[in-house]
């Protein structure tokens, strides 16, 4: 008969003692961030509460009047916005991403190698699958990020088959802006009214409007050049979508507004998703 030592019986007494929670959602648990559990009460939660998590991505970078973690304040409190709804946890997020070379010598940006940034997305989705995590929610707060996350998703998926979403939030739901701004509908520029908005709604004091008032809106910021033409740097750390838009609107009460809607696209996005791959899985039973 094979001996068992007293340590993995310690174990798995241990493990019995944690209570089950096959009956609660997230909501119901005393905590949604993955970072504040104990190994042993996350190891009763992740399946059997949810298989889900939220990871929020962005970076540190110049955005004219908005502050330089902008790229950090959006996803992280999208995150918060649909926790509940989506019955997932969030997990720490990840703070430094590729900056853009044409802004990265302004004061406080920071930049992470493309690759280097692959590398360590890669390893931190591995073991948020290892420990359970089925569906995997990015949320990317910079564009500079795309491309290695995808090569880090697409990677994880084909070891592992779990799920993954990335959302980038400026280039989804153009529509928003006409509805709550009754703006033209087109792709946010860069610490323009848009990227404002979002970060007003998680806090105003973020965007400074004296600096923006004393710069004056269009030395503050400018329109993108055309393709075909490159600058180093860039002639200005605010982007508006094209001349004469994107400038910044204070009114807090709209900026807030927009950001639900914002969320709730993501949210009804992911639960969509979720929806079809737990039935594409079926094939596996």
């Amino acid at each position: 008969m094979k001996r068992v030592s007293t340590r993995s019986i310690g174990f798995v007494v241990l493990l019995l003692a944690v209570p089950s929670f096959s009956q609660k959602a997230v909501k119901d648990l005393k905590f949604h961030h993955l970072q504040e559990y104990c190994w042993m009460r996350l190891a009763g939660v992740v399946p059997e509460v949810t298989d889900r998590i939220i990871l929020p991505i962005g970076t540190v970078e110049s955005h004219g009047a908005c502050a330089i973690g902008t790229d950090n304040f959006i996803p992280a409190h999208l995150a918060e916005q649909i926790w509940e709804r989506c019955n997932a946890l969030i997990a720490p997020a990840i703070n430094h991403g590729v900056t853009g070379a044409s802004i990265s010598q302004f004061p406080g940006s920071i930049t992470v190698r493309p690759e280097v940034f692959e590398e360590y997305l890669y390893d931190v989705l591995k073991d948020l699958v290892r420990t359970g995590f089925r569906n995997v929610l990015i949320i990317n707060g910079h564009g500079g990020n795309t491309d290695p996350a995808k090569k880090a998703i697409t990677r994880l998926h084909q070891e592992t088959g779990a799920h993954f979403m990335i959302v980038d939030w400026w280039t989804v739901a153009f529509n928003i802006v006409n509805e709550v701004y009754g703006a033209k509908a087109q792709q946010s520029g860069h610490g323009d009214m848009e990227e404002a908005a979002l970060v007003m709604a998680f806090d105003p004091a973020l965007v400074d409007r004296e600096m923006y008032e004393r710069l004056g809106k269009d030395n503050v910021g400018s329109a993108r050049t055309e393709t075909g033409v490159v600058l180093m740097p860039a002639w200005a750390t605010t982007a508006y979508p094209e001349k004469g838009a994107g400038y910044l609107d204070f009114d807090v009460v709209k900026a807030k507004a927009y950001t639900a809607k914002k969320a709730d696209y993501i949210a009804q996005t992911f639960l969509e998703a979720v929806k079809r791959w737990e039935m594409m899985e079926g094939w596996k039973k």
